[in-house]
């Protein structure tokens, strides 16, 4: 090969060369714009269009509050509106005012699901970079797996009843369920199309069911999975609670509705339109109580910037559902927002699962013990007393009580500490503790002051 030859060789491999680069930054854009593009795609392609052309919008709320939050400088009078009628005073006094405590660190990517487990030692989160992690909540705060399976990102966790083992729902059309002791998958089970959200069955863990962005609402069982149920929705599930006894399934979809299925029978018996506009629903979720009945109240996450709360009534599905509280504030419009209940017990805070109030506090943090103002907290708080939080798609966690009379609900805390939207939120099982998960790519532990010692 003479000179001539050998530099033109050269040039064209220079040039395939930048091309590869090129490339290959296009995809890594184009992976990390894979959620919401595949969240417009379907509400767009979707056949029975329930959208206005307002809710299309490309618009990122996260943007535009960094260029509001530039052109206008905050007060403490702007501050104290944001809370609406109740001011951070009231809410320390009524010891519903939470702090940042912890933030964990390790995923690459924003993070869009977080569950504590049921006995309240471990929490997982799942995230964009395709990995799941579990994290120690109970003393070191520390990560105790990193989950690698998923060849998208996850969108939805679950863990079965027994904290043995974790569900997780990824864009990668896959369900994959994983030994939480040592931190391996033990199956994969393929789904028709993105999975949106996923659950265990509380009556057996062999069981799961899912939803997806082909319409479909799913129920496995691990031990037959090629005989997979497969319910027939009309438009994208996005969320899905499973009945305490596991004959009903509510499934939430992107067409507003509420719908109940009979898993026995496969049919759906019963359907509600959340409000007339039929803005997609993101997230639905009940407020558990200590005993084996259905719980009573509902939250519903909508996209018109709406948080709705329903009592189901005492023997859903037969009973009707009532919408008892219509939450506003926070921004969910073109986001997968998630929110959780909270149910303060008697006024207490003493652990019932998951160790000691030493290990989950710490010293400087433990709650009063008896005598030292318990008696004044339980005189503040009934067994209904509810807090219910929720993320947003500004950097901002809002935390509403809405344990009062029908339409008395209301914001009682905005907590800050993240810098990118707030995709989920989740409760402790027993405790007044909250963690968050953010397009920042981190998780925050926030824990009430409720019931200190004043100083």
């Amino acid at each position: 090969m003479d000179s001539a030859q050998q530099e033109k060789v050269t040039k064209e491999s220079r040039l395939l060369k930048q091309k590869v680069e090129t490339l290959e930054k296009e995809n890594i854009a184009l992976k990390k714009s894979l959620y919401e593009l595949s969240t417009r795609f379907n509400l767009v392609a979707h056949k029975t269009q329930p959208f206005s052309l307002e809710s299309l919008e490309l618009f990122d709320p996260a943007l535009q509050y960094a260029i509001d939050s530039a052109a206008k400088p905050s007060s403490n009078e702007e501050h104290q509106e944001v809370f609406g009628s109740v001011s951070r005073e009231h809410a320390h006094k009524d010891g519903k005012y939470f702090q940042l405590k912890h933030e964990l660190k390790g995923h690459s990517g924003a993070v869009y699901a977080v569950k504590f487990s049921p006995c309240g030692k471990f929490l997982a989160s799942g995230s964009f970079d395709k990995t799941v992690r579990i994290w120690d909540t109970l003393s070191t705060q520390k990560e105790l797996h990193c989950l690698r399976n998923h060849s998208l990102n996850i969108s939805d966790l679950s863990w079965s009843k027994n904290s043995t083992e974790l569900l997780s729902g990824g864009y990668d059309q896959t369900c994959k369920v994983w030994d939480v002791e040592n931190g391996k998958m033990v199956g994969s089970y393929a789904s028709e199309g993105f999975v949106q959200c996923v659950m265990f069955s509380p009556q057996d863990s062999n069981i799961f069911f899912s939803g997806t962005s082909r319409n479909a609402l799913c129920m496995v069982d691990r031990r037959q999975p090629d005989t997979a149920l497969s319910l027939e929705n009309e438009s994208m599930v996005n969320s899905l609670y499973v009945y305490r006894d596991a004959t009903y399934v509510l499934s939430a979809d992107a067409a507003g509705q509420l719908k109940t299925w009979d898993v026995r029978t496969g049919k759906c018996v019963h359907a509600f339109t959340n409000e007339p506009t039929r803005k997609p629903i993101s997230h639905v979720t009940v407020c558990y109580n200590d005993g084996d009945e259905e719980p009573r109240y509902m939250a519903v996450n909508s996209y018109d910037n709406v948080m709705r709360v329903y009592d189901r009534g005492f023997s859903p599905p037969s009973s009707e559902q009532r919408l008892v509280h219509a939450l506003k504030g926070y921004k969910n419009k073109n986001w997968p927002i998630k929110s959780s209940f909270y149910r303060f017990k008697d006024g207490k805070s003493g652990l019932k699962r998951g160790g000691s109030q030493e290990d989950m506090y710490g010293k400087s943090d433990m709650p009063l013990a008896q005598g030292d103002g318990i008696n004044a907290e339980k005189e503040r708080f009934s067994d209904s007393a509810q807090l219910l939080a929720t993320g947003s798609a500004d950097p901002f966690v809002y935390v509403y009580s809405v344990g009062g009379p029908e339409g008395t609900g209301e914001l009682v805390q905005r907590l800050e500490g993240h810098t990118d939207r707030v995709y989920a939120v989740d409760f402790h099982p027993t405790e007044s503790v909250l963690a968050s998960c953010s397009a920042d790519f981190t998780v925050k532990i926030w824990y009430s002051n409720r019931g200190k010692k004043k100083t």
